[in-house]
């Protein structure tokens, strides 16, 4: 059975297209309001996680909540189903929701929590167009395959229905993980028979994994 890409898909969370090559990142300017929402929910997740008055489930709950914030999950896990979104029943679909909510959740908190010693600086971002803007950071610190040398990371800003900033994907030295986890579940469904309630049932058991090992 498959087995999809975690370590790629640390925020796999909705990317509707690929940033342009051409885009420019600006890193003398002063913060950008996307550039301050990426960098205070970075230091606002670590935080969460290294927080030791709360207890292990109080802090997964926390995470939980943080994390569901920033995203719209409906929108992104359909996104992930591609054309498969078409021919599921709306409750099918909505399990799936649900599921990918979770396994989201799940995948964010146990890399995070691998990489807790790690630094992301923010350095940049391109605005694409008015709602949709590429904030550009750089990883680095102990947990990394060569310490020595920074991950580029790239966090896609947009704008809800209300106005409010959301993170909508994140991209790791140029892959763009919501795109890997596409890929993942296309590849799942064609495998069997398109059957979106079964890939939901997998994304659970996904989660449970992911919960279990934390």
């Amino acid at each position: 059975m498959l087995r999809f890409r975690s370590s790629r898909a640390a925020i796999a969370l909705a990317a509707f297209c690929l940033v342009p090559a051409h885009a420019a990142f600006a890193d003398t300017a002063p913060q950008s309001a996307a550039e301050s929402f990426v960098q205070e929910n970075i230091d606002h997740a670590y935080a969460l996680l290294g927080n030791r008055s709360l207890s292990p489930a109080q802090r997964k709950a926390s995470f939980r909540t943080f994390l569901l914030s920033l995203t719209d999950t409906d929108r992104v896990g359909r996104f992930t189903l591609g054309q498969y979104a078409n021919s599921a029943s709306p409750a099918a679909v909505a399990d799936f929701e649900s599921a990918f909510a979770e396994y989201g959740v799940a995948v964010y908190e146990s890399r995070l929590s691998e990489f807790k010693n790690l630094k992301i600086h923010v350095t940049g971002s391109a605005i694409l167009k008015e709602d949709d803007t590429v904030v550009a950071a750089f990883a680095s610190g102990p947990g990394l395959p060569n310490p020595a040398t920074p991950v580029r990371l790239g966090f896609r800003i947009r704008k809800d229905s209300n106005g409010r900033l959301i993170l909508t994907d994140m991209e790791v030295e140029g892959i763009w993980l919501a795109l890997w986890e596409r890929a993942d579940f296309t590849s799942f469904l064609q495998q069997h028979g398109g059957d979106v309630a079964e890939l939901a049932r997998h994304l659970h058991s996904q989660a449970d994994q992911l919960n279990g090992q934390q």
